[in-house]
């Protein structure tokens, strides 16, 4: 008899296990086919333009026009700030209205450096913590490789997954927070809003 329950709760236990371990295989083949299509997409997306919307002290919003051209180069445009922001291969670069160059630091550890630049494998860059999709959206939280203490939180549209929103945590615990509305994709972009007069000296 109790070697009876014995084998009938070995059966029951090895069912379980078999159940979760094709649950799991199914959940992370799923992760890894929404991964592929996103880095699909973003590769073969060389310019952006559209609002963006970003979120400070707490739940205050500023907005602005926003211009990427893939490798490096974009430019952020505040409406009522007195500065924008221009990125290039080595900088980000802070400006005023004119365009003129008032303060920048290095961009190649920063997280926008791997995302504009020209294609990226997110396997092979990032530790991808968890994929999550519902009806609207698709969000993918991630850490680079080499500094598990950023952590970054993309969200991008399910019908065409374009680039929603954004979440960037430093290892500071400082965190930039942007959306985009408005979004068009592989268009043609002004090169001279990558330009910027330089006033500092090195």
């Amino acid at each position: 008899m109790t070697n009876l329950k014995t084998n009938s709760l070995n059966k029951i236990t090895t069912l379980i296990f078999v159940f979760i371990n094709l649950f799991l295989t199914n959940a992370l083949s799923e992760d890894s086919h929404i991964i592929k299509i996103i880095e699909k997409e973003w590769n073969h997306t060389q310019t952006l333009n559209g609002k963006f919307h970003q979120k400070i002290d707490g739940n205050k919003i500023i907005s602005g026009d926003f211009f990427i051209e893939k490798p490096y180069k974009s430019n952020f445009t505040y409406s009522n700030q007195t500065q924008n922001i221009i990125t290039s291969k080595y900088f980000i670069n802070f400006v005023d209205k004119e365009s003129k160059l008032l303060d920048r630091y290095p961009i190649i550890n920063q997280p926008v450096y791997k995302l504009f630049s020209k294609n990226i494998n997110l396997n092979n860059i990032f530790h991808i913590k968890s994929v999550s999709q519902n009806q609207t959206e698709v969000e993918i939280k991630l850490a680079p490789k080499d500094n598990n203490e950023i952590q970054i939180d993309l969200t991008f549209h399910t019908k065409n997954y374009l680039l929603k929103k954004w979440e960037i945590v430093d290892a500071l615990g400082q965190t930039t927070y942007l959306e985009f509305t408005n979004v068009r994709k592989n268009i043609s972009i002004d090169q001279n809003l990558f330009i910027f007069e330089e006033k500092i000296e090195y």
